[in-house]
């Protein structure tokens, strides 16, 4: 399938996916003839969700993929329009003459043909001849003129034609480019945000086990106020802890909830309170290994992009006619930009390369820093199983413990999604999407 055949393909599919039965209302507006066209998008229900699916899903249901592969389409379809334009511009051909316009030619042009003429006899017309042959020579003379002139015209007019195509040739180039950068962009936001959600869920169990602790001290509390073991003082401070966590885990309720609406909205699947988020397959955390800079760069698809303006401005500078020494000198003064934006896009491209893999490797000093603290607090945690075995410890305090321990291992687990979503990055970025 050639290029062509490849965009006109594209174009007919997506503008069959794109167009959905539109629902028809007329607005409370002042003015009547406002109408609205609203689409009904259908919603899949789905118990639960990964990784993959969501990542699945993202691209299949992208917009922005769409309206790119369109984008394309429309460049290639004008493209050849315009190369048909160009073909069709035929300039014409103009054959001159010329009748004698003076008695010296007028007597040639009769001797030539064997026939004696006196321009002294009263019957010669001569003169009268001459004067009509003279206007007549002269419009010749225009009708030629115009042909050249509109010839001219013509021949503009093709390369015009000519180099706005190959212009849309470049941008079919760096169309595509553009696609491939948006699924990486896709692939990649999208796994941020899952591992967002997936991050408040745990996050949330966490503190919704935390809050029936903290319950149960406020409980305690009261029964040692009784007991004359406690004051006011004591429960009021348990009953304010209690409270304040209250309020922060109903935030983070709802900072999940609009975490999950987010998106399954962007997924394409209904919204369920319940749905089952599922962790993260197959998660290693490992020092990063950079790649060289050199080498990311040549991949990455806005340095490609570059290098296609730079090319396109070289080839315009040197196929372009045009009718004046200022033209030229537009052309070569938008060489040097595009050459100019091409270091400066290598520059700013180099910085963001060294910030991302630098973030990644904080990230995973970080998690290496929570998985000791971890380790730690579980050997404390058998430590104090010893003293609650003795009967040393109560029950009470040693699952308080035991949730310091859960507390400690959900800040491990966030630890390895950042460093999971930053070692994302670097490999979308050393795939050619650096950001």
């Amino acid at each position: 399938m050639n290029r062509r055949t490849f965009a006109g393909f594209c174009a007919a599919l997506l503008i069959a996916a794109a167009v959905q039965p539109a629902v028809y209302a007329e607005t409370v507006t002042e003015d009547p003839k406002q109408n609205l066209y609203l689409s009904a998008p259908v919603l899949e229900t789905v118990a639960s969700i990964d990784l993959p699916s969501v990542l699945e899903r993202a691209l299949t249901d992208s917009n922005n993929l769409k309206l790119l592969l369109l984008k394309y389409a429309a460049l290639n379809s004008k493209e050849q329009d315009l190369k048909a334009q160009r073909e069709s511009l035929v300039g014409g051909s103009f054959t001159g003459g010329h009748l004698p316009d003076t008695p010296e030619e007028m007597v040639a042009g009769m001797n030539a043909q064997g026939v004696a003429v006196d321009p002294a006899d009263n019957l010669w017309l001569g003169p009268v001849t001459t004067v009509t042959n003279k206007a007549i020579n002269q419009l010749i003379q225009g009708m030629g003129t115009m042909s050249a002139g509109m010839n001219e015209i013509i021949q503009q007019q093709r390369e015009q034609l000519k180099t706005t195509a190959h212009q849309l040739s470049t941008d079919q180039r760096n169309a595509l480019l553009q696609k491939d950068e948006a699924v990486e962009a896709i692939r990649l936001q999208t796994t941020a945000q899952y591992v967002q959600l997936l991050g408040l869920k745990k996050q949330l169990a966490f503190m919704q086990d935390y809050a029936s602790v903290l319950d149960k001290e406020v409980k305690k509390a009261m029964l040692f106020r009784e007991q004359g073991l406690a004051s006011n003082e004591d429960v009021l401070t348990a009953t304010k802890a209690l409270n304040k966590h209250k309020d922060e885990l109903a935030l983070l309720n709802q900072n999940y909830k609009l975490a999950l609406v987010q998106l399954s909205f962007d997924i394409g699947i209904a919204y369920n309170p319940s749905l089952e988020v599922k962790d993260i397959a197959n998660v290693t955390v490992e020092p990063v290994q950079r790649a060289d800079t050199e080498t990311i760069l040549k991949n990455a698809y806005q340095m490609k992009m570059s290098a296609n303006n730079i090319d396109e401005a070289a080839w315009q500078q040197s196929n372009t006619v045009t009718q004046n020494t200022y033209g030229g000198n537009y052309l070569g003064v938008n060489l040097a930009i595009s050459g100019m934006k091409n270091e400066q896009t290598q520059l700013e491209l180099t910085k963001k390369i060294e910030a991302v893999y630098t973030e990644a490797e904080n990230a995973y000093l970080a998690y290496t820093t929570e998985a000791r603290n971890t380790a730690e607090v579980k050997a404390d945690l058998n430590k104090m199983k010893v003293r609650y075995d003795a009967g040393v410890l109560s029950r009470h305090d040693l699952q308080k413990f035991d949730l310091k321990v859960r507390g400690q291992e959900t800040t491990l687990e966030a630890a390895k999604l950042k460093y999971f979503v930053l070692r994302e990055k670097a490999r979308a970025m050393e795939k050619g999407f650096i950001s």
